[in-house]
């Protein structure tokens, strides 16, 4: 896909609502109000879901239309080509300091971790430094599913029907796992259902966009109304009632999905061009290398024993090695995505 403007600018606005609330402390009143919904870092781990379903569901219909099946070698290898660098600097860091005895050490989360497992690992194999690999490991789910039942099951009506079954299942999960006994042991809000929900709200809105892009070319260009709906939906957590509020990631993920498509019909607007700085732009890039290396200096929140995750020394190295990371490891790497197109 070509660059489009403001993407990475949600990029950016989702890792700085993870690292801000991976530096305040859990006993802060402000935790527990509504309004944390809307700017929690699980928040804006569900913005990069979001994005992520809409961007990789685009690319495969794109596919799908030109070539009329999808290359899952080539689909798999880009992804991993993306994904490894900082992953493998970061466990190689990670095995270090629990052979040294500074972090909490259990060979089977470890695995659980380096495998795409750690959304259903038990609590007493749960490592701090590793907590926030539960999202790498559901899209890494999503990858393994999504390409086959696209290519497999690619008329439209099938899709929108599969679509409607996981959110169903997701809806299930939503409601039905915090009553079992399981909860006391997983998390299980970070299972493969209910978590998928905002990956399947961007895959559905990128169908919907293949199949009347033409349509919406024309219906969303300055119209204003898309994206504050978009905005209002967002913030549905604030206006929720109480028993729909366990279903805010998937109002919140339409919300982001509507967005999506402004910003995406919208490249010229003056509001596209305010939020597509540089400062943005460039945050949104290493966003990722944020995201990994921020589990080791920042936790899952404050109160790590070792010096470099004491603030603000923790925000100052996070921010250089990913820099680094991305300009001199991740872009060399990349650049053998052009192998697999």
């Amino acid at each position: 896909m070509n660059y489009i403007k403001g993407y990475d600018t949600l990029r950016a606005f989702s890792i700085i609502l993870v690292v801000v609330s991976h530096l305040l402390p859990s006993g802060y009143a402000f935790y527990k109000t509504r309004m944390w919904i809307v700017v929690s870092g699980t928040t804006g781990v569900q913005i990069f879901f979001t994005l992520s379903g809409f961007l990789i569901t685009t690319i495969l219909l794109k596919e799908l239309k030109q070539k009329g099946k999808i290359n899952f070698k080539n689909f798999f290898a880009r992804r991993f080509i993306r994904l490894l660098p900082p992953l493998i600097l970061f466990y190689i860091v990670i095995a270090v300091f629990m052979l040294r005895g500074d972090i909490s050490s259990t060979l089977i989360g470890y695995l659980f971790s380096v495998f795409y497992a750690y959304n259903f690992v038990h609590h007493d194999y749960y490592t701090v430094e590793l907590g926030h690999t539960w999202s790498l490991a559901v899209e890494e789910q999503f990858y393994l599913t999504w390409p086959f039942i696209l290519n497999f099951f690619r008329r439209v009506n099938r899709l929108y029907f599969i679509v409607g079954g996981i959110l169903i299942m997701c809806l299930i999960g939503y409601y039905i796992f915090p009553m079992l006994q399981l909860s006391q042991h997983y998390h299980t809000d970070r299972w493969f259902f209910p978590a998928v929900a905002p990956i399947i709200v961007g895959s559905l809105f990128a169908i919907f966009n293949n199949r009347y892009s033409e349509k919406w070319k024309t219906r969303f260009r300055s119209n204003y109304w898309c994206l504050i709906v978009g905005v209002g939906l967002f913030l549905y957590p604030l206006y929720s009632p109480e028993a729909l509020l366990v279903t805010a990631p998937i109002f919140q993920a339409v919300g982001v999905s509507l967005g999506l498509i402004w910003l995406l019909y919208n490249q010229s607007s003056k509001i596209t061009t305010i939020v597509d700085n540089f400062l943005f732009r460039y945050i949104g890039k290493i966003s990722y290398g944020i995201y990994v290396y921020q589990g080791f200096f920042l936790r899952t929140g404050p109160g790590g024993d070792l010096v470099v995750q004491q603030y603000p020394l923790n925000i100052f190295l996070v921010l250089i090695i990913a820099v680094l990371s991305y300009e001199f490891y991740e872009k060399p790497v990349l650049g053998l995505k052009k192998k697999f197109v």
